[in-house]
């Protein structure tokens, strides 16, 4: 096991058997390609062989951070010693840079393959900070690889290779959700796309109520969605995509999210600008529930839904049966809102702009639907938002806008 930095080398040798062993070390200049020249031998006499678990293979044959990490932009590691120890499975490592980089990494254990490696790290990636958030879901030792690049950079880097012991493994049900990004948590891509000021700065959201709120301060020409997925979905009613409500405020967007089950979820964030079509991707959180949870959905959303529109009430998109609902709700530069169900409700707005009336659900079955008109002279009206009416009486949700 070697470990180099610019001005010492230090080699740890573990033989596997008793006897008699040849050690030859070679060297070459940091920046050279050129081959690598015999420095010098050791004769390694083994009395009694360490029989514990053989290290993870390493191809990059240091261990620590490169000898050259400044150059790649790293300035220190949260760890120093060339071994983590991870007594409950779970580790953070943090990388302080001199300029904002981008990073990648490999989780190696003898046991762990490719796809359940993924879902073992989630990293984040800041204008002054690099982390990575660790899962061991086996006992033994790890290899965790760096690599690094200049956020204009073409090829990624190998920049550390740390050795990894856990003690005491999390259980794979706690595992961090399928297809993560290298964006989790506020950082430099949300900062690029004009998010500021986050609720949640880091990527793990732990809830006990099932609910959380992620807030972005955002300029007016940014329009911003967001996607809920679980890698295993065991008794949700509806789409997870049904238990995110976006709100655009003035200069704020707000990410309500509601959980149907227990479990580990990615919440994603898309955004786009006035001058593109297309939403491209922003970041993603991890939200994790074990306190089973069973809110019910939001109302689903039509294209509609803009910047400034507000579901004060109600906060669900399931209503009960043969019942009367409040309905208060903000839709801008609206000539007229309705509710049409089983009997149509003109909405009055107030004098704080708030369109609002109550509304008979009717039968179970049918659906609820909130439409707008935005002229005096259209004759048709447009739907924003469709509420499910069912039987029971489902708990309120409680989260604000």
């Amino acid at each position: 096991m070697m470990t180099v930095s610019e001005n010492n080398m230090t080699i740890k040798v573990t033989p596997p058997t008793e006897g008699l062993f040849d050690l030859m070390i070679f060297a070459r200049h940091a920046d050279s390609q050129d081959p690598y020249n015999w420095v010098c031998s050791y004769q390694i006499q083994c009395v009694e062989p360490h029989n514990g678990e053989k290290l993870p293979e390493n191809p990059f044959h240091f261990w620590g951070l490169h000898q050259k990490v400044r150059d790649f932009g790293i300035e220190e590691s949260s760890h120093k010693g060339e071994l983590l120890v991870a007594p409950q499975g779970t580790l953070l490592l943090t990388l302080q840079t001199s300029q904002p980089l981008l990073a990648m990494y490999e989780l190696v254990n003898k046991d762990l393959d490719a796809a359940l490696s993924k879902k073992c790290l989630a990293s984040q990636a800041e204008e002054e900070k690099l982390s990575c958030h660790v899962l061991c879901p086996f006992q033994g030792y790890y290899r965790l690889s760096v690599f690094v690049k200049y956020l204009g950079g073409s090829t990624f880097r190998n920049a550390a290779n740390f050795l990894i012991r856990c003690l005491r493994p999390v259980n794979q049900n706690e595992l961090f959700p399928s297809g993560l990004s290298m964006h989790c948590g506020s950082g430099i891509s949300s900062r690029g796309h004009g998010l500021s000021n986050p609720s949640h700065s880091a990527p793990i959201i732990t809830t006990k109520l099932g609910k959380c709120n992620i807030t972005f301060h955002t300029p007016a020409s940014v329009e911003v969605t967001a996607s809920l997925s679980k890698d295993k979905v065991i008794s949700a009613r509806y789409p997870l995509d049904r238990y995110v409500l976006v709100t655009h405020l003035r200069t704020k967007v707000s990410v309500c999210v509601v959980l149907p089950e227990s479990g580990v979820y990615k919440v994603g964030l898309f955004g786009r600008s006035k001058d593109h079509k297309d939403f491209v991707h922003i970041c993603d959180y991890v939200i994790r529930c074990f306190s089973d949870p069973s809110w019910p959905p939001f109302p689903r959303v039509y294209s509609l839904w803009k910047r400034g529109c507000v579901l004060l009430e109600p906060r669900m998109g399931v209503l009960q049966e043969q019942s009367w609902v409040r309905f208060r709700v903000k839709v801008p530069k609206a000539y007229q809102a309705v509710v049409l169900g089983q009997e149509k409700t003109v909405l009055q707005q107030t004098s704080n702009v708030v369109w609002e009336g109550d509304v008979f659900t009717g039968a179970a079955g049918t659906q609820v639907k909130l439409a707008a008109k935005f002229s005096q002279h259209c004759s048709s009206l447009e739907v924003i938002l469709a509420f499910e009416v069912e039987g029971g009486s489902p708990a309120s949700l409680g989260c604000s806008g």
